[in-house]
């Protein structure tokens, strides 16, 4: 706990935790509120060694004794978001605030401070001055000087401003933009403003290929056939040695382009949004919020978990090759659709999977997680765009019967890539779930 000036008082604490509770700022998210009495209250009364983040989850976020810190990231998520939230409100609502509250990054627990304040100081006011500036009494400046000072000073202010008229430029204000409803209606919770909405990207194993890699274990020279692959776009000086060591850290470039489309989506319905990779966003991260999966059964934990249930998933073949897998039916016959990879630069069709889940979280508000899976990266980016895309979606529509949306279903998309790049992307068939997660 940290002050600028005199100590802080306990109803000082209660009063500055009861205007973020009732604020507007805080009105749609229950769990940030249990989260931030919870630690506010325990450091009122002294239990600091009870803010703790197993505490924090059981008896705020209302998860069960057998909590697992490590298959579970809730507590972090929320810790997040109640800083984004606080730092919100501090800034829009009550700019003013007498005290503030915040939650230092690597701690749970409240920190409370007074906003330094620039004051005069009793003698300066007497003066009419403000601190550090004297007033000279005896000493008056001829009356032709100051009639000479402010001349010059307003010549300067015309010519600057005949100046400036000539440059300035008009003010463009873009168009606000706003979603079509068809939009709103398909991502329903995920398009509440009120809410943060996260995106968890899975990342696949991969080898990493360079001249200089520090040498460990886990380092291993490359085949030769590589060299060749390798030199024509980043040119080796001769008798170089190139390693490879295992690395999960890249992400495909259709999963970039479909992460920028959500947050561009997002963003049109005035909301937060906050982007993970899946090893610190996996499936209980998921659950009981507005979020998004960018993987797949073959790369991702995650969609395996998510999809178990769901009648059609993204997996091999036993030939290796990706297709969508229907689930309910026998090995033999459960394969619906099959990758047809080609050379290059002939298109490959591929095909991506959209699932739509809607749960509720502990308050019983809905909410609504979509998993997108390809059977490539450009598949994944396709699925994505079908899903802000009104056109697309009005045809799903009126697959659907022109009924809403159902709250939990799949959607097969055939797709047309060359490389890394989508070309082309069509319904392909639906299947409406009778119950999600």
């Amino acid at each position: 706990m940290s002050t600028t000036e005199a100590a802080i008082s306990p109803s000082e604490k209660r009063e500055a935790l009861e205007e973020v509770l009732k604020s507007q700022t805080f009105a749609r998210s229950a769990q940030l509120r249990a989260f931030l009495q919870y630690v506010c209250e325990h450091e009122l009364s002294g239990r600091l060694e009870e803010i703790s983040e197993y505490q924090i989850a059981v008896h705020a976020l209302g998860r069960t004794p057998d909590f697992n810190l490590t298959e579970d990231s809730a507590v972090r998520n929320r810790a997040y978001e109640l800083r984004q939230r606080l730092e919100k409100f501090y800034s829009s609502e009550r700019p003013d605030a007498p005290l503030r509250i915040d939650i230092p990054r690597g701690s749970y627990v409240p920190r409370y401070s007074r906003p330094a304040l620039v004051r005069k100081t009793p003698a300066a006011v007497a003066r009419g001055g403000a601190p550090g500036i004297s007033k000279l009494s005896g000493i008056r400046p001829p009356l032709w000087l100051v009639a000479a000072v402010c001349f010059v000073f307003l010549a300067a202010g015309i010519l600057a401003g005949v100046l400036l008229s000539r440059n300035r430029q008009p003010r463009i204000v873009p168009p606000q933009i706003v979603p079509p409803q068809i939009v709103k209606d398909a991502w329903g919770p995920l398009a509440d403003p009120g809410e943060q909405m996260l995106i968890s990207i899975a990342t696949s194993l991969h080898m990493m290929v360079r001249p200089h890699i520090t040498p460990h274990k886990l380092r291993f020279p490359v085949p030769e056939q590589l060299y060749s692959i390798y030199g024509p776009n980043r040119p080796l000086p001769e008798e170089t040695t190139l390693y490879m060591e295992p690395s999960q850290i890249a992400v495909p470039f259709g999963e970039l382009v479909a992460a920028t489309t959500l947050c561009r989506m997002r963003s049109e319905f005035g909301g937060l949004y906050q982007i993970l990779p899946e090893s610190e966003a996996p499936a209980p991260a998921l659950r009981g919020r507005n979020s998004v999966l960018l993987g797949s059964g073959t790369n991702s934990t995650a969609a395996v978990v998510l999809l178990r249930n769901m009648p059609l998933t993204i997996d091999y073949t036993k030939q290796d090759n990706f297709a969508v897998i229907d689930q309910r039916q026998p090995p033999d016959k459960s394969t619906l659709f099959v990758s047809q990879p080609s050379d290059q630069p002939v298109p490959v069709t591929t095909y991506g999977l959209l699932t739509v889940f809607t749960t509720t979280d502990s308050t019983g508000r809905r909410r609504r997680i979509l998993v997108v899976s390809g059977s490539s990266s450009a598949s994944i980016q396709a699925g994505v765009e079908f899903f802000c895309s009104p056109d697309h979606l009005r045809e799903l529509k009126a697959h659907l019967g022109g009924s809403e949306f159902p709250p939990n279903y799949q959607v097969v998309l055939r797709c047309k890539a060359v490389g890394l790049r989508l070309i082309s992307y069509e319904y392909a068939m639906h299947i409406v779930v009778a119950k999600g997660l």
